[in-house]
């Protein structure tokens, strides 16, 4: 086990690339239920940006939410922050399209007849198979984290 950590450590100092593959397939070995990653991309477009385009966690599996980002636009105004909803159907975790967590955004531009305003945190979020969620108030929004392999109750 030593002169395989070794041999990983030496490659990563080397390449750094090399060793991204064999670190992958260790992890998935040590915890197999996550899965790489999680984004709100789907077919290229970004989901959860309104409520008729929201993402949707895949049966049985779990979301698990680690970060999210975003950007409003609004109307030029002397204001320097506004709030954006992340608003969730989760039946799991009774939740029927109400707002779950709020943030504040900040001004950080103003172009021509609109305000940009920024958001972004680190979260923690675990959602159940199927739920839904949308965020209020956005142009657009990434969310990463990664799925969990769900078997149900």
């Amino acid at each position: 086990m030593k002169e395989r950590l070794a041999y990983k450590t030496a490659l990563a100092l080397l390449g750094g690339v090399a060793i991204s593959a064999a670190v992958a397939k260790d992890a998935e070995a040590v915890e197999p239920e996550k899965q790489p990653i999680y984004s709100n991309t789907i077919g290229g477009l970004l989901c959860g940006s309104a409520s008729t385009s929201q993402c949707k966690v895949p049966a049985g599996q779990r979301l698990i939410i680690e970060h999210l980002s975003g950007f409003v636009f609004e109307p030029v105004s002397p204001k320097q922050n506004t709030v954006v909803s992340m608003v969730v159907t989760d039946p799991g975790l009774g939740l029927n399209g109400a707002s779950f967590h709020t943030f504040s955004a900040i001004k950080v531009n103003t172009s021509g007849p609109t305000d940009v305003f920024a958001f972004f945190t680190p979260m923690k979020v675990m959602l159940h198979p199927n739920a839904t969620f949308w965020f209020s108030n956005v142009a657009g929004v990434a969310v990463s984290g990664y799925l969990v392999k769900f078997a149900g109750p």
